[in-house]
């Protein structure tokens, strides 16, 4: 039985695509999509005051828009041509607080972003100019050079972000052995294929995989440093492959999705 209980928990009518978080403000965005009706929505939760900020709103295009960064009280939506082929075809900036866009560009590329601004690319002519946006604005700062650009993509790789996301051991990486034996002490489960391990203050949480009639079931598993179960939650069963960062903590929330369209934060400390 699980120690820890939900400090948040919210069940959306589509699936769970995409979160994003700004680890500054404190919100997560949520893009969830119903296939059947063809329709993308997205939401927003502030985490310490554990309140959906706006609920279920279709920006830019119906289906055809995502999350792609959420960065000091925004969060930019871009818009593609095809899921396949996904090449932007324009973006919005959006407040993270009232949900209203604060401005766009029909015909142009996100290339990076920055605390300040975000780097577009826009189609002129034949060639392609590279400029600076403010956040709030839209506002000319600058314009960027090629080389400044690939500088900028470096700067931001060694950046270190408040979110935590867990490292990925694979069958085949002699971490994945160690971390398989702890989980069959403690949750008596023979983990499978793939990982996820992360150390946080004195908790280990891991999300792993078990085979359950030929199928993988995925479990989430924190713990404390005497081993001792705090939480335990099957996240998703009949699943044929493995996913990527299945949980993250953001402001000492765990952040994880079941079966696809609840999201449940849990604190850790």
């Amino acid at each position: 039985m699980s120690v820890y209980t939900p400090s948040f928990s919210k069940l959306f009518t589509g699936t769970i695509w995409k979160i994003l978080a700004d680890d500054d403000k404190g919100i997560l965005f949520v893009e969830s999509r119903d296939g059947d009706k063809r329709k993308a929505v997205f939401t927003a939760i502030d985490i310490k005051s554990k309140k959906v900020l706006w609920l279920d709103q279709a920006i830019l295009d119906p289906w055809w828009s995502s999350l792609k960064v959420a960065e000091g009280g925004n969060v930019l939506i871009v818009k593609f041509n095809d899921p396949e082929m996904p090449e932007q075809r324009g973006f919005a900036v959006v407040d993270g607080i009232s949900g209203t866009i604060k401005w766009g560009k029909e015909d142009a590329q996100v290339m990076h972003t920055e605390a300040d601004g975000v780097i577009v690319s826009e189609v002129s002519g034949e060639d392609s100019t590279y400029s600076k946006l403010d956040w709030n604005t839209g506002a000319l700062l600058k314009e960027v050079s090629m080389k400044e650009l690939f500088s900028n993509f470096n700067k931001k790789a060694k950046q270190t972000a408040l979110v935590d996301y867990p490292f990925h051991f694979e069958e085949e990486n002699s971490f994945f052995v160690k971390i398989q034996e702890y989980i069959e002490i403690i949750a008596k489960q023979k983990a499978v294929r793939m990982i996820e391990y992360l150390e946080k203050g004195d908790k280990v949480l891991i999300s792993y995989y078990i085979y359950e009639e030929e199928k993988l079931t995925n479990y989430m598993l924190v713990a404390d440093e005497k081993g001792a179960l705090l939480l335990h939650e099957k996240l998703r069963g009949g699943l044929t492959g493995i996913g990527m960062d299945t949980f993250f903590v953001v402001k000492e929330q765990l952040i994880i999705v079941k079966n696809n369209n609840e999201l449940q934060a849990y604190v850790i400390k």
